[in-house]
């Protein structure tokens, strides 16, 4: 049996453990894997960028093991333009073509890059791969002011990384708030007041229109007015990588749609990972982007590429904001406006605020600042969707009003 493999991250590596695992018990026979990937690198934690921007950690100290004992046929610096799902083939950009009798697409998610003018200068940077950050610490020894547009979990990492380094951070972004994905405008506010105190400024509802500079980046055209950097980076969200299967009958809405066993609508082709649009506990479906997730459909879609039944129990998102103290946690979807109840506590003295919304009498969302010791319990009865009607008022110690958190 050939198995083709599109992308070598997380859940690429759990699928190949998954297949030596159980590649015993099988009647497969022999089966030969093939693993294409357009970086070049050896398989490591996107995770674990920030750490090794800051030099805690060593590049091998982020390459992910491998102790499946297999041996697959890799190529790397490969980029895939196209499945022809018909004849089982998988279409690279230097015109060869690869069989499959099985297909596994795990070929995650590439940086949103926005519509701004002077974007391909030098200086302008993205921080999602490995690359990445080798390119930007050949620049940072001479950057000391840099600017980061857009204040999600990346940008503001990447903030935190470069403020502990002893730079001068400045972040653009268009929304009201930071970590739109993870907070709420109460939570997210609290939190842009400590980092503020730690010397990260905020530039909150404003766009960049236009990188200043000639040929290398020298600051940002925010409105009428040009703020100059030495560095920026460009940190406005991620995508699944799609655009390789329009020619193809794989159904793709956001990501690619998947069942519990992460197959996707052709019987023989399946999905894991960032670039999977999965059931979520709440009845939906939805796209995770993070390592937890994508180890757990990796190592389902693994299982099925060899004929072991294995389902992936729907996970609720979880988010931890790596390198900044307190933690901060988001459990769950983004809640709505409309139908919550929300359990609110806060001490700014102890640096602890957390909120819990509720909706039907189960946990939809969990959101945290220095508190770690509920992600188990609040994980736990978001993904069981359990009834919390019995234990609501034990949830938040000493809980009130939403109000205190304005």
């Amino acid at each position: 049996m050939k198995i083709v493999v599109v992308g070598n991250g997380p859940a690429a590596i759990n699928a190949l453990e998954a297949i030596a695992t159980h590649k015993a018990v099988t009647r497969a026979g022999e089966v030969k894997i093939t693993v294409v990937s357009g970086e070049r690198t050896s398989a490591y934690a996107p995770m674990f960028l920030s750490g090794h921007l800051t030099g805690e950690l060593g590049e091998e100290e982020i390459l992910l093991g491998e102790n499946h004992g297999l041996s697959p046929e890799r190529l790397l610096g490969e980029r895939v333009i196209g499945v022809e799902d018909s004849e089982n083939m998988v279409i690279l950009e230097s015109g060869k073509k690869i069989s499959y009798d099985r297909l596994l697409i795990a070929s995650g998610a590439s940086p949103v890059t926005p519509p701004i003018k002077g974007i391909d200068k030098e200086g302008v940077y993205f921080f999602n791969r490995l690359g990445d950050v080798k390119r930007l610490l050949r620049h940072l020894p001479s950057a000391r002011e840099i600017i980061i547009i857009g204040a999600g979990a990346i940008g503001l990492e990447a903030a935190i990384a470069f403020n502990n380094m002893g730079k001068n951070v400045l972040i653009v972004e268009q929304l009201c708030q930071c970590l739109p994905q993870m907070l709420d405008e109460d939570q997210a506010g609290y939190l842009e007041r400590k980092l503020n105190n730690s010397g990260i400024r905020f530039l909150l509802e404003e766009c960049v229109f236009e990188i200043g500079g000639d040929k290398r980046a020298a600051g940002v055209v925010v409105g009428d007015e040009e703020i100059t950097g030495d560095l920026v980076l460009i940190a406005c969200g991620v995508r699944p990588n799609v655009n390789f299967l329009k020619s193809s009958n794989v159904r793709v809405n956001q990501g690619i749609l998947v069942t519990e066993k992460m197959q996707t609508s052709i019987q023989n082709i399946y999905a894991a990972g960032d670039v999977a649009e999965s059931m979520d506990p709440y009845g939906g479906y939805e796209l995770v982007f993070n390592w937890f997730n994508a180890i757990d459909q990796g190592w389902t879609a693994g299982c099925n590429l060899i004929g072991i039944e294995s389902t992936y129990k729907a996970s609720p998102g979880l988010a931890v904001l790596k390198g900044v103290e307190p933690p901060v946690i988001s459990i769950g979807r983004k809640y709505g406006e409309h139908g919550y109840e929300t359990l609110s506590c806060m001490n700014e003295a102890r640096g602890i605020s957390e909120k819990i919304f509720i909706k039907d009498n189960h946990v939809d969302c969990y959101q945290a600042i220095g508190m770690s010791d509920k992600i188990g319990l609040m994980y736990s009865y978001i993904k069981e969707r359990k009834d919390v009607s019995e234990v609501k008022d034990m949830l938040c110690d000493n809980y009130t009003s939403a109000s205190l958190m304005a």
